[in-house]
């Protein structure tokens, strides 16, 4: 009989592996792209919604960055920005943990809340996908690195209690609010989407892999999961801890 990933019995991991958060040029390009999006809106719109979701998604995720940072929960190799001429030049500790939230934050909400409001527009649709094919041509000119740089397990009491909360809070608030229900769908859709292309390309490529803690009669089995495991633990982290939780900034610097 399959395992949920809600027995508390078993023990599910998400392992993250490479040198994540080093090449700053990335970073800075995504963040900038942002930026490009929310100074369009606003022009075009005289809407200022993408500049509050982009500006407090990026202090939140960079003060947990920084906790992330300090507990040595996440094990993050230096930055470097590389110039023109190929020489690579360290960023400062703060100021790239500020980039590594304004990548894990700001660029998703964004790009959720952008792109979601303009589904319907074919020309949006066209950049969106352009966008989304050079994610995958920069994950796939990345060569596996077998060393593990985080560990996290998804199902601990800490992690099932703070998602709880925050999936009730967001439905607390839709429900207060129902006129808002096509945004925060629509950028759930967008979200979901491009991290979940994301995530199968990490997967494939051993960026990312997940392992389980069986309980069993004869003690604890310890064993890498199949495709099916990857497929659940990797979807709830998709679903869960990134499309619902980032609707909370919605709420937050929007609604």
């Amino acid at each position: 009989m399959y395992n949920y990933i809600i027995m508390f019995e078993n023990q599910y991991y998400i392992i993250r592996k490479g040198d994540f958060a080093t090449d700053g040029n990335k970073k800075i390009y995504y963040s900038l792209f942002s930026i490009c999006l929310c100074v369009e809106e606003y022009v075009q719109y005289q809407s200022t919604d993408c500049f509050y979701i982009m500006i407090g998604s990026t202090l939140v995720w960079t003060v947990i960055e920084s906790i992330l940072y300090t507990t040595k929960t996440r094990v993050i190799k230096p930055m470097y920005l590389t110039d023109m001429y190929r020489k690579k030049h360290l960023i400062p500790r703060p100021i790239s943990i500020f980039l590594q939230g304004f990548q894990e934050g700001g660029v998703v909400t964004t790009f959720g809340l952008y792109f979601g409001d303009r589904l319907n527009n074919t020309t949006y649709l066209i950049v969106f996908h352009l966008f989304i094919a050079y994610i995958i041509r920069n994950m796939n000119s990345k060569q596996s690195i077998s060393k593990i740089s985080s560990k996290r397990q998804i199902n601990n009491l800490g992690s099932i209690c703070t998602m709880g909360t925050v999936t009730l809070y967001n439905a607390i608030t839709l429900y207060r609010y129902p006129e808002h229900f096509q945004r925060q769908f629509n950028m759930f859709i967008v979200m979901t989407y491009v991290c979940s292309i994301w995530t199968y390309i990490a997967y494939t490529k051993g960026f990312r892999t997940i392992e389980t803690h069986i309980l069993g009669e004869n003690g604890t089995i310890i064993k890498s999961g199949d495709h099916i495991d990857a497929f659940f633990i990797l979807g709830y982290d998709v679903i869960f801890e990134i499309s619902i939780a980032y609707l909370t900034f919605f709420n937050w610097f929007v609604l």
